[in-house]
């Protein structure tokens, strides 16, 4: 080499692979970083949970050295089109171009689309030649068609599947050599790196054919993109720019102390683990009583059962119970963590802090992970709590050690958060594991070793349902664990998860035990009871017809608070919870005594408020604390009145003595009355000293109007509670015999609650005796259910198809936007230019704030968005529409 070509930059001599962004002169060469990618994929084998659920997506005993070392191949492979010019040149000054040479710039993913797809053209057949494809192809026995899966599988690694039918065409020149790069050479030289890498992929000796099971190519994918992810991190990978000649036993070094550090490799955690602690310790409850008898059923459940349901009434200890079976299978060696799906971000935030401190009870000391909070936007880890710099990087308010901060590697990206050990969050980001978005298979390979939790799975609508079917049979066909929560699971819903549709009897529903553990079994599903859970309750039921009535309702509210009781007024929509808080207010200015009854109502940092999901992130937070203070277990003496939404009856441990609700179908109401008298107390008002609680209904003798016209969120276009049969049938509940009292023995009468307003046979029987509009109804209804059900089977990854021979029918197309908001996602979130204080004071700034999704619904925008400051708040526009936010939450602003 002359000194000339020395002074030359060496990105324009050698291969690269990864490249400095700031600094293009410092690279990594492309052999080097295909040999990181295949050593991150090697130690990931050797985690033993992964090991499994990639033989066990195969259908495999064990995965041999052989199909192990051909894995191992692929993985290498996945950047080979970073070998093209277009390519290589992205880094490139003018000057570095020999003879004002120009090649177009180009990627090295799709641009391999028309390499692969002619085999007949010039550059496709030294290609494949160059690539070894005669031999490989022969690894397995239905003519190379399982080895191109593979190979298809590994260029997909970027999150989507790879097209063969791509019309980038991109320049021809980018295959051709410049300068001193050649990309025939550089593929020549990879294919004799990767031989002498993994020769048992190429040896004579015991061949075997690849497995051909298209699930296992799917796992594979994701482990691949996992790998890729790792080996692309410069902080566990330095860059080098000269060839090493054992350069791959220095990745596989790498490799392993990179898993350590990040939490994937548990060995060394799960070697000083000494067992599960006894109840109270492991829950940090000083002096707690022994687990109950569903917790107790649960533990006894094998640990051979993937799936466990557990139906038992709020308050109950389900939380509790689906920790300690985590802990079982953990000792065990059968998951190496958990994810814990909760319905909503505030649902997950309640949990984190039980969640956490189970954590620091159950491993020892120096080996417990940091539990993740996987909720976009909040970047918490343990106690610490984050924030985004530019180039994805992240720094930590805990200032922490440079080995704990590669510790938090999952919790710095949305899209890692299934790779925490220990993880709470919403179910949207489980169930993004099963769906045609991007980095799905990553998120489904990191799922498949940690136990899936998902809580207040009644919550499902028919298309979340459908998409929560498909991920629990993947995760399960791979060997994954699942555990199943419900206060209120109708039968229905439950042989849907056990055994498919198969449909219960009305009089064999009801009779089903409750509270009950279940798992799958050959005949269907065993459904064992517990036995009574040591809490038992009689709820006066009061039905009246002031859904409407707000000063009645404001009324029966504070008389209660003024005898000393604590009131929750729970509304279906924010709408009607703030129209009721005001009239609270306004009640309280212009009475006699006005300052009394301003103490009665609900206040956070002395701003009079009420509790929904139009909050902040960080005012949401404080608002929880802040309710959770005043009607939790350490409550002040005297009365109170909270007004909120559904979000009160989530997650929330708190304590009413009288509860005024909207009508909503049973299972909902059975939630939301579960806040009433939820703990053993002895200093409550003499009048409510049993649990009380005033269902609203419609100014109505019929709920038939309601077909055309919603209202407070009821009906078929109210959006909230759609289906007026359930709703119907609970209102014949609540009304119950005109001549005496409705009480409700909670939870003696949860079965047979759930199962007069739900089960199918009833809802039949309202429909035959309401009219024909009712049929419509129900046939709109039903019609609606299975459309949603279609398009979720749309949107599903089906790991059952060849990523070759399929290719057309496997890939994402464009549908992620789509996925993301049908989800019910709770909105999109928006990201201010400046922060804003809270309205509630402190020190709280708002940074971001989520716009629900019917409220966003065609609005477009580019972050970050100018708010301006108003009184009591701040106001901000999209577009012609304007945003208020106060201490009301967030508010359209209404034109004109």
């Amino acid at each position: 080499m002359s000194s000339n070509d020395c002074n030359q930059p060496v990105y324009t001599r050698r291969h690269w692979g990864k490249a400095n962004k700031e600094n293009h002169h410092k690279i990594h060469l492309l052999e080097h970083h295909l040999a990181d990618v295949a050593a991150c994929f090697e130690a990931l084998l050797g985690v033993p949970t992964i090991r499994d659920r990639l033989a066990k997506s195969g259908k495999l005993k064990e995965i041999d050295d052989v199909t192990e070392a051909r894995l191992l191949v692929f993985a290498a492979l996945h950047d080979i089109g970073k070998a093209n010019m277009g390519f290589q040149t992205q880094i490139w000054e003018s000057q570095d171009f020999p003879d004002n040479n120009t090649c177009r710039h180009a990627g090295h993913i799709q641009e391999l689309a028309p390499v692969l797809r002619y085999h007949d053209d010039n550059t496709a057949r030294w290609f494949f030649e160059e690539l070894g494809w005669d031999e490989m192809s022969r690894w397995d026995d239905d003519g190379g068609e399982t080895v191109a899966s593979f190979l298809i599988a590994s260029l997909s690694h970027h999150g989507s599947p790879f097209n063969l039918e791509s019309e980038i065409n991109p320049n021809p020149r980018i295959w051709q050599p410049l300068g001193r790069l050649d990309p025939r050479q550089c593929l020549r030289n990879i294919n004799r790196l990767v031989r002498s890498w993994f020769p048992k992929a190429f040896s004579s000796e015991g061949i075997c054919p690849m497995p051909s099971e298209p699930s296992l190519q799917h796992m594979f994918l994701g482990l691949c993109n996992l790998a890729d992810w790792i080996g692309s991190d410069e902080r566990f990978f330095e860059y080098c720019d000269r060839p090493v000649s054992n350069y791959l036993d220095v990745a596989k070094s790498k490799a392993k102390r990179a898993l350590a550090e990040i939490g994937l490799d548990i060995s060394l955690q799960h070697h000083e683990f000494r067992g599960v602690p006894g109840f109270g310790d492991l829950f940090g409850i000083e002096g707690a009583p022994p687990p109950n008898s569903m917790q107790k059923s649960v533990g006894a459940v094998p640990v051979n059962h993937q799936l466990v349901i557990i139906e038992s009434e709020t308050g109950s200890g389900k939380t509790e119970a689906a920790l300690l079976r985590f802990a079982k299978l953990y000792e065990e060696g059968l998951v190496d963590g958990v994810y814990f799906a909760l319905p909503t971000r505030a649902a997950a935030s309640q949990i984190f802090h039980r969640v956490r401190i189970f954590t620091e009870s159950l491993f020892p000391k120096g080996y417990a992970p940091e539990p993740v909070l996987a909720v976009p936007g909040y970047l918490w880890i343990g106690e610490a709590k984050g924030t985004y710099l530019p180039r994805f990087e992240v720094i930590w308010d805990d200032k922490p050690s440079e080995a704990s901060q590669r510790r938090r590697w999952s919790a710095e990206n949305t899209k890692r958060f299934l790779a925490a050990q220990i993880a709470v969050g919403t179910v949207d980001q489980a169930m993004m594991a099963a769906l045609k978005a991007r980095h799905a298979h990553l998120r489904s390979v990191c799922l498949s070793r940690n136990l899936l939790v998902v809580d207040e799975v009644h919550a499902s609508d028919p298309y979340m349902g459908a998409i929560l079917g498909a991920l629990l049979h993947n995760h399960l066909e791979t060997g994954g664990h699942a555990l199943l929560m419900s206060a209120t699971l109708g039968s229905a819903a439950r042989q849907r998860w056990l055994c498919g549709s198969q449909e219960m009897k009305l009089d064999e529903a009801m009779n089903v035990p409750y509270p009950a553990v279940s798992t799958p079994s050959a005949n269907g599903g065993s459904i064992v009871g517990t036995g009574k859970t040591g809490k038992t309750k009689s709820i006066q039921i009061q039905a009246v017809a002031a859904m409407e009535d707000f000063q009645l309702v404001v009324e029966r509210a504070i008389n209660a608070a003024s005898k000393g009781a604590k009131v929750l007024v729970i509304r279906n929509t924010v709408g009607s919870a703030v129209q009721t808080q005001k009239l609270m207010e306004d009640v309280a200015a212009r009475d006699g005594n006005a300052e009394r009854l301003r103490n009665l109502l609900f206040t956070c940092n002395g701003i009079s408020t009420l509790h929904h999901g139009r909050y902040a992130g960080i005012d949401r937070q404080l608002l929880d604390k802040t309710v959770e203070d005043q009607l939790g277990r350490s409550q002040a003496d005297g009365g109170r009145i909270i007004v909120g939404t559904q979000t009160l009856e989530q997650s929330l441990d708190i304590d009413a003595d009288f509860l005024i609700t909207d009508l909503c179908p049973v299972d909902v109401l059975l939630q939301r009355i579960g806040r009433l008298h939820r703990h053993g107390r002895n200093d409550r008002p003499a009048e409510f000293s049993a649990p009380m609680c005033m269902v609203l209904l419609p100014p109505l003798d019929t709920l038939t109007p309601l077909l055309e016209e919603s209202l407070n969120g009821l009906g078929p276009r109210g959006y909230v509670y759609e289906d007026l049969r359930i709703l119907e049938a609970t209102r014949r509940l609540v009304v119950g015999d005109p001549k005496g009292e409705v009480h409700w023995h909670i939870p003696d009468m949860n079965r047979e609650l759930v199962e007069k307003a739900t089960h199918p046979v009833v809802l039949r029987s309202v429909v035959e005796g309401m009219g024909g509009e009712w049929q419509d109804h129900a046939n709109e209804i039903e019609g609606q259910k299975a459309g949603d059900v279609q398009a979720a089977k749309a949107w599903i990854i089906r790991p059952e198809m060849s990523f070759h021979s399929d290719n057309q029918d496997i890939g994402f197309g464009g549908l992620e936007e789509r996925i993301r908001t049908r989800l019910g996602d709770e909105g999109i979130e928006v990201v201010f230019e400046n922060a804003m204080a809270s309205p509630f004071g402190g020190q709280g700034e708002i940074s971001r704030i989520v716009i629900p999704g019917h409220m966003s619904k065609g609005l477009a925008w580019e972050d970050p968005i100018k708010p301006h400051r108003i009184n009591g708040g701040f106001e901000f526009w999209i577009n012609e529409v304007g945003f208020k936010y106060d201490r009301w939450g967030l508010m359209r602003i209404q034109s004109g």
